[in-house]
């Protein structure tokens, strides 16, 4: 194997056509440079250079061959280190990101919007799906971290607290549960919400996992009227007077606003949650994804930052 540090200094004598005056460029002796540049002829077999009139040196044959090889190598050698200052300096990169999907829907683009305004040359993919999935990409490094909303289930992950949530009752304004909530002038209990047809997110969901966790709390007999795959879904379903259900209070601000959802005060239960960030506990954050853990306020541990 060619020793690079004796390639290179045989690349720096060639380019200067002198032993002494490449030593200084590089600031150290001109016998160290001499002996390395023989150990590298010695290596190959061959002569590299020859000595001229001048006190200049000058290739042979063979060492011709050799420094247009060298002089690519070291050129892709300078686009790295430009480019490893790029990624530093967030003037290139990729980030790839996961979220479940209320968060992805309903609370990321904001912070996505600072991001690309602050660092607009870096690529950034959004992978959207539930929980589950969202966390099994972590895992096998197709996503570098992810924002969840229900329960960090994967050993090898670690998690961070990113902000609080709530799920909310929500119906269709025309919903005998609305009506009973107008009439009675009174907020309704949880007993009486579960009378109706409950319409959830599938399996695998985090806003089902937390739901269904604090209706076992509760010893409740229940179960699911339907399932759907996203809460815009659920949404529609709901407003058309099919059933109940809970979801993000973010994810019905719009709805509200144009009376197509009402959203129900339960006088015996709240159901609060926490959103977390989650990352491979052995992996060190990307500049990229560092700087985006900035924009959304999170703390990481000195572990997690790139090793300079």
């Amino acid at each position: 194997m060619i020793n690079l540090n004796h390639l290179y200094l045989f690349y720096r004598v060639a380019k200067e056509e002198h032993f002494t005056r490449a030593a200084e460029e590089l600031f150290i002796s001109q016998p160290a440079v001499s002996k390395q540049v023989k150990e590298l002829e010695r290596t190959l077999g061959l002569l590299l250079f020859e000595s001229n009139t001048r006190r200049r040196v000058q290739l042979t044959s063979s060492g011709q061959i050799l420094f247009n090889y060298a002089s690519r190598i070291f050129a892709l050698v300078e686009d790295i280190e430009r480019a490893v200052d790029d990624i530093k300096g967030l003037r290139q990169g990729r980030l790839a990101i996961g979220a479940s999907t209320t968060i992805g829907t309903y609370f990321l683009p904001p912070y996505l919007g600072q991001y690309k305004e602050a660092y607009p040359q870096i690529e950034v993919f959004l992978d959207i799906e539930n929980n589950e999935q969202i966390q099994h990409k972590v895992v096998n490094s197709q996503l570098e971290l992810g924002i969840v909303e229900g329960f960090v289930e994967e050993d090898e992950l670690a998690a961070l607290e990113w902000q609080p949530d709530e799920l909310v009752l929500i119906t269709a304004p025309d919903h005998p549960l609305h009506r009973r909530y107008q009439e009675n002038h009174s907020s309704l209990t949880l007993d009486e919400a579960l009378a109706y047809p409950l319409i959830l997110r599938e399996a695998g969901s985090g806003t089902r996992d937390v739901l269904e966790k604090a209706l076992r709390e509760r010893a409740i007999n229940w179960k699911p009227a339907m399932e759907l795959g996203s809460t815009e879904a659920i949404k529609r379903v709901v407003g058309v007077g099919l059933g109940i259900s809970f979801v993000s209070y973010r994810a019905i601000e719009l709805e509200k606003q144009m009376g197509r959802l009402v959203q129900l005060p339960l006088d015996d239960f709240t159901l609060n949650r926490v959103l977390w960030l989650v990352y491979r506990s052995d992996r060190r954050f990307s500049p990229a994804a560092q700087a985006l853990l900035k924009i959304l306020n999170l703390n990481v541990p000195e572990s997690t930052l790139p090793a300079l």
